[in-house]
């Protein structure tokens, strides 16, 4: 008896998550070797994710002086603060706790997101949301290697899933965090308003007024705090360098090359253009995704973990978590073997062309951005292919209602979704969406 009460619990999603845990322990306290080395890595940390240069700026600000005067450190004050006073940014024991925390706080905060979307609870899909999450090599080299985008992460989950939840006094307070830490947050509050606004689960449906008091409130109380802490030279160090790009450390984005080539008169106008590609996509995207906000979050989070200025692999892992929670949509993909057979050939070709560039000297920079280039384009392409599934789903569902409603009705599988029947159907009858259309008439 004992023995099947175990292997039960390890069925349901709280298994997945100790085994998650053990296994980021293990490695934390056991392969510390490992972990030092993937610190180091561009794809998992930049100059404003590192964990060595969050270190480095706690030691100097332990000491008495500001860390933002030195023009190398470029971590949020509410980082700074956090690991300073409350963690001990030297300690290699309290910060695995810390990181892994964020990862299943993270998991859960997405099992949240499926419940509120799919209206019930169902522990295969929850089992295969968590462990799509914690084992994801983007998610566990990035908790190794304890680069801040985990935690940014955990902040910026856990906002949606209060939203999705109807719970707007921690969904704006957790987004004005995120909005801090990241600054690219601060896109999602479109959406996250409107999220808001549709869910029936609270008690009372809160006004976009209010919300954006209660978000402005909590971001300017924020940014009192870090102004006593570090005066307003945090500004110009951590939102200035993700607007103006001033320090070009290779990423897996598209921009450190691209501004190292730039001739200095050309400059501010690209750096307009790369920033308002991120921007631009907001108002279309809600306006046309208005009946579904939490598809139009997990779009504008793919586009802005591909085009933000210092982007890592954790932030691909938190739009592929993400994606767990919309079964129909990864259902009506139209190339998901090619976007996943790139992302693993990047995952290759990104740690050996580096590797041939800096190490071997057998290389040059074209080599390691050629694959950054390949990972942006794949990261691309599955961004429109989750756009357009979603648009295919939504017209299969309103052709559905209006054509075969007693199909439906006579249709026997009692067990399956409404979504497999739909899909049966379809299949049955040979249609198939040729073209978006917002309307059916």
């Amino acid at each position: 008896m004992e023995r099947n009460k175990v292997w039960t619990h390890l069925q349901s999603y709280r298994g997945i998550i100790a085994v998650g845990t053990a296994l980021r322990l293990a490695l934390f306290l056991g392969a510390s070797s490992l972990c030092h080395a993937l610190e180091r890595r561009p794809e998992l940390s930049t100059p404003l994710t590192s964990i060595r240069s969050l270190k480095e700026g706690v030691y100097i600000h332990e000491r008495g002086t500001n860390p933002y005067d030195g023009g190398v450190f470029y971590h949020s004050p509410i980082y700074l603060a956090a690991l300073t006073y409350i963690i001990s940014a030297s300690s290699h024991f309290f910060t695995a706790i810390t990181w892994t925390i964020a990862d299943v706080a993270s998991s859960i905060a997405l099992i949240n997101v499926w419940r509120s979307r799919s209206g019930v609870s169902n522990q295969k899909r929850e089992c295969l949301i968590t462990a799509l999450y914690l084992f994801n090599p983007y998610t566990l080299l990035s908790c190794l290697a304890r680069s801040t985008t985990s935690l940014d992460n955990a902040i910026l989950l856990n906002a949606i899933a209060s939203a999705a939840n109807g719970q707007a006094l921690p969904a704006t307070i957790l987004l004005s965090l995120a909005t801090h830490t990241s600054l690219y947050p601060l896109l999602l509050l479109p959406p996250l308003v409107m999220l808001l606004e549709q869910t029936k689960k609270s008690r009372q449906k809160s006004s976009v007024y209010s919300t954006l008091i209660t978000f402005i409130t909590c971001f300017a109380a924020l940014a009192g705090l870090n102004i006593l802490m570090a005066d307003y030279s945090w500004i110009g160090q951590t939102w200035g360098v993700i607007i103006n790009v001033t320090d070009l450390t290779p990423n897996v984005g598209m921009w450190w090359y691209f501004f190292t080539e730039m001739f200095d008169h050309f400059r501010t106008f690209f750096l307009g253009v790369f920033q308002l590609h991120n921007l631009i996509y907001v108002a279309p995207i809600c306006l046309r995704l208005s009946d579904d906000p939490l598809l139009a979050i997990l779009v504008l989070v793919g586009i802005m973990g591909t085009w933000k200025s210092y982007p890592t692999l954790g932030d691909m892992a938190l739009w592929a978590g993400l994606l767990g929670c919309f079964p129909e949509i990864v259902s009506n993909l139209r190339h998901p073997l090619f976007t996943l057979t790139v992302h693993l050939y990047t995952s290759i070709l990104l740690p050996l062309l580096h590797s041939l560039w800096l190490l071997t000297g057998t290389g040059n920079a074209n080599f390691f951005y050629a694959a950054t280039m390949v990972y942006g384009l794949n990261a691309s392409l599955a961004v429109v292919d989750v756009m357009g599934a979603g648009l295919r789903v939504k017209v299969k569902r309103d052709a559905t209602e209006m054509f075969l409603k007693e199909d439906i009705q006579n249709d026997q599988t009692q067990e399956a979704t409404n979504l497999e029947v739909i899909d049966k159907l379809w299949e049955g009858k040979g249609w198939s969406v040729v073209q978006f259309t917002g309307s059916l008439f």
